[in-house]
């Protein structure tokens, strides 16, 4: 199973192409901010072209610190204003061009490769951060509860806020990943850790059986020149490994 990770778009998806297409694989994921600040226009317009993209048999994505919609069609005051993404974002709506969109939920892909079902799981939070979409205080009970949602089983986890001292370091060297997702990485030991949020850290690492990737497609300035990553998974003698392609 090929998984082709993308992340941080910032609603310039389409510009990817200028810096080379898409590579082939089975599960295409995105791990947040697919939107500039998650208005309407951009949620549809990432949206349909997501849902748009050939090659893939499934394909993935959370939201991320920019992606505001996704947080804030829940709240009361906003009622009868997120009508536009019900519609959008419905089950119904997505699956029929095989798109899956996971908020501290998973889903399960099951193939003749494996022995077993490979099991994903997707969440949007991270450390507060300039006070953006689904930041929860750093080190709080609420940022724990969400991490603990992770079913120990997960083969494959998504988060937008890489764990701490993993790919998370800023452009002065500061490490500012989730230190208490850290530690609920280290006891689930997924297969593979996608996640975006740090544009200066983007890039791929094997740390204690696990892959973690860092596939911010924007670089710090906001260019989409970023390339996605790609990782196989293969199972030998009832092993699964993860490679990067």
């Amino acid at each position: 199973m090929k998984i082709v990770c993308i992340s941080d778009t910032h609603s310039l998806h389409k510009k990817m192409e200028k810096y080379g297409k898409l590579p082939d694989g089975d599960v295409l994921v995105h791990t947040g901010d697919c939107t500039n600040v998650g208005k309407p226009h951009e949620v549809t317009e990432f949206v349909h072209w997501f849902q748009n993209i050939e090659g893939f048999d499934t394909k993935i994505f959370i939201a991320g610190n920019h992606d505001w919609a996704f947080e804030n069609y829940r709240y009361p005051h906003n009622k009868g204003d997120y009508d536009w993404y019900h519609n959008l974002m419905s089950e119904e709506n997505l699956s029929q061009s095989d798109v899956v969109y996971l908020e501290d939920s998973g889903f399960t892909i099951e193939s003749p490769e494996f022995s077993r079902p490979i099991k994903f799981w997707g969440s949007p939070w991270q450390p507060e951060f300039y006070n953006w979409a689904f930041n929860l205080p750093r080190m709080g009970e609420e940022l724990e509860k969400y991490w603990s949602m992770i079913p120990d089983d997960t083969d494959v986890l998504l988060t937008h806020s890489p764990p701490n001292n993993i790919r998370d370091f800023t452009p002065t060297n500061i490490s500012v990943g989730c230190e208490l997702l850290r530690v609920r990485v280290n006891q689930v030991k997924p297969l593979l850790h996608v996640f975006g949020h740090i544009h200066h850290s983007h890039g791929a690492v094997l740390k204690d059986n696990t892959m973690f990737v860092n596939a911010a497609i924007c670089n710090e300035q906001y260019v989409p020149s970023n390339k996605p990553i790609v990782i196989e998974l293969k199972e030998y003698d009832g092993e699964i490994i993860t490679t990067y392609v």
